[in-house]
């Protein structure tokens, strides 16, 4: 195993013939499996197939309307096991980060339709002398996506809302109990992008990295029970695990990526190298 392979593990999507594009209006939105468009056909008043593909009705001919007609069939679906639990959590439904978004969806149900998502991913670690060694989250058994696996110390999806730092703030001290004036601290340091295909759908997704350095005598704790523990593990060791295993949550692996290259720890002396740094950004 590689760094190569956790890059093609994440980006894995490429097929698109199983997907029917979903649209509001004439633009494009997302992606949709025809397995599931076959489950939209009856709430036929707010999606409608429009040539090969779905589309929201035209009838709903603003934001907050798009918003409130797909909350119902969204929950109707969930109740149903099409999602992975309802999170009460909205995200942006639009064509860019920057764009003025059509309406907004519970965040669960983001895949099914393969609409841009976005998150934060914020390093946390410490210096001793030279060596840098990083605070690793291991995700909570009961999570219902990825349960166990191994995390950014803090992550989180981008919801309807909040700001970019915002929104950093806001997860660090949920998942790490790390005061806001130390979470502000954290440096926006980039953004890993990929589509990544599963059995929930489609994920084209962007992951907004932030760098936070923390004092040597600072722990994180957890305080939403989302994590189950922290550990802090030398760079290098965080490298192997990385490289070796698929022990780290399949987006996370590649942020660590993006984090050894950044900090000269992975360099063009890698035999993979400039495969790696163009797999970061798709």
């Amino acid at each position: 195993m590689s760094f190569l392979d956790r890059i093609r593990e994440c980006d894995n999507a490429g097929n698109l013939e199983p997907y029917m594009p979903f649209a509001v209006g004439e633009t494009r939105v997302g992606w949709v499996h025809r397995d599931f468009a076959s489950c939209l056909d009856r709430f036929d008043e707010v999606f409608v197939r429009s040539g090969d593909g779905i589309a929201l009705s035209p009838r709903l001919d603003s934001y907050g309307a798009r918003t409130d007609a797909v909350d119902g069939p969204l929950r109707a679906l969930d109740s149903e096991g099409h999602f992975a639990g309802w999170r009460d959590e909205s995200y942006p439904v639009g064509t860019g980060f920057h764009h003025e978004p059509f309406f907004e969806m519970e965040r669960t149900a983001v895949p099914r339709f393969g609409v841009p998502a976005y998150g934060v991913h914020i390093h946390g670690y410490v210096r001793d002398d030279d060596e840098i060694l990083l605070w690793i989250g291991k995700r909570a058994e009961d999570k219902p996506t990825y349960p166990g696996k191994l995390d950014q110390m803090v992550a989180g999806g981008q919801p309807v809302g909040l700001g970019l730092m915002e929104n950093v703030i806001k997860e660090a001290g949920e998942e790490a109990a790390i005061p806001p004036d130390i979470a502000a601290t954290a440096r926006p340091v980039g953004a890993v992008s990929y589509t990544h295909e599963s059995a929930d759908g489609m994920k084209p997704d962007v992951m907004f990295v932030y760098d936070l350095e923390l004092p040597r005598d600072f722990v994180p704790r957890n305080t939403d029970g989302e994590t189950a523990e922290f550990r802090l593990l030398p760079a290098f060791e965080v490298m192997e695990i990385t490289a070796d295993t698929t022990d780290f949550k399949f987006n996370c692996a590649v942020a660590n990526i993006d984090f050894f290259i950044r900090h000269g720890l992975l360099t063009p002396g890698h035999p993979d190298y400039v495969d790696i740094t163009r797999g970061l950004h798709k």
